[in-house]
């Protein structure tokens, strides 16, 4: 097992690849089925042929986002890029100083010299400024190559996922002792079939929240399409981070938001107007994800209590931070299935993995 571990942090980038990879042909494998059962007269489609159709329907949606993204994402960093944020904060004196004023009254340690508006001068001077923007852009250009060598390696690994099926399921197995591989085996079937409709929910989810909130900045809070979309897709990707996602997708977006306000129609009289909007907006996106989407989606695709899911969550989060958030249901879920089939006769368990 230590040999395992250690093989394991060593080759982290190739075990990256293949996790990634069955990844993908978990959420390919409902198409692999549909596929397989098309007919053309008596023939049935070859599993080469249906490997290399889900394989291109799986990078096409990708790329169609990327694409459909990318010139709102440029056009909003080129509006940022020259907004005078001395005239914003100009334009906002009244305001911050009523708040500068509260903050020196009540902080305790705040120097009376302190001045909220160099404070955020600085700091959003810095953040919106084209050096930042450009370095930006740099590193994401060096990450492209990358990118493109991480995507052919794993298309090619998928490919073979998808074409023998039970390929992944096989190299796991072998690091089982024959004695448990028919119990192993089956734990793999379920955790396939578990995370195939969690992966393909995850996806609905972020979907829907980029709608829910392209749709409320757009309608309710008036902001352009373009803009909107752009901080509609970052809150339904953030939101994959459980709970501080959706905080920041939300104070990032109404920053934005009350910035282009500001420097388009300059003048800060309906600013509080615009941030409660916003607000609401976000609120009631993440009331409906909430209430409707995540109860559905996880509790239903892993058959977990919602509760059950929000302390695994916790747990997660405060031993591995928001990288341990993401990996918690995908992680959970395989650790229940493998203890259903290896030590099912401790109450506790059963008790958990009733439902599966």
């Amino acid at each position: 097992m230590a040999l395992v571990a250690f093989l394991a942090w060593y080759f982290s980038n190739i075990l990256a690849y293949l996790i990634v990879a069955a990844v993908l042909s978990i959420i390919g494998k409902p198409l692999m089925q549909a596929l397989g059962k098309v007919r053309i007269k008596e023939y049935r489609l070859p599993r080469v042929l249906c490997a290399a159709i889900t394989l291109i329907v799986i990078w096409s949606v990708f790329f169609s986002i990327i694409f459909f993204l990318l010139p709102a994402v440029v056009n909003l960093i080129n509006q940022l890029s020259h907004i005078d944020i001395q005239q914003v904060l100009l334009d906002m004196e009244h305001s911050l100083d009523t708040v500068q004023a509260w903050i020196v009254q009540t902080i305790p340690g705040v120097d009376a010299g302190f001045s909220l508006r160099d404070a955020i001068a600085g700091g959003l001077t810095d953040f919106f400024s084209n050096t930042v923007l450009l370095n930006f852009f740099g590193s994401v250009t060096n990450t492209i190559i990358g990118f493109v060598v991480g995507a052919c390696i794993v298309s090619f690994i998928t490919f073979f996922f998808l074409k023998e099926e039970n390929l992944f399921t096989h190299g796991v197995l072998l690091l089982f002792p024959a004695k448990h591989e028919k119990n192993a085996a089956t734990a793999l079937n379920s955790v396939n079939q578990l995370l195939s409709r969690y992966f393909i929910g995850l996806f609905i989810d972020v979907l829907c929240m980029a709608i829910l909130v392209t749709l409320g900045l757009t309608l309710a809070a008036g902001l352009p399409f373009r803009i909107a979309v752009v901080l509609g897709s970052l809150s339904g990707i953030l939101n994959v981070i459980p709970y501080i996602g959706s905080i920041t997708s939300a104070l990032t977006g109404i920053l934005i938001g009350v910035l282009m306000h500001i420097n388009g129609l300059g003048n800060t009289s309906d600013v509080w107007v615009v941030i409660i909007t916003m607000a609401c907006v976000y609120i009631g996106a993440q009331t409906v994800d909430a209430a409707v989407l995540q109860p559905f989606i996880y509790s239903k695709s892993v058959r977990t209590h919602p509760l059950e899911i929000f302390l695994v969550i916790l747990i997660a989060g405060s031993v591995g931070g928001i990288l341990g958030m993401l990996v918690a249901i995908p992680t959970y879920t395989v650790a229940r299935v493998f203890a259903k089939q290896f030590f099912n006769q401790f109450r506790v368990v059963r008790k958990l993995t009733e439902k599966i």
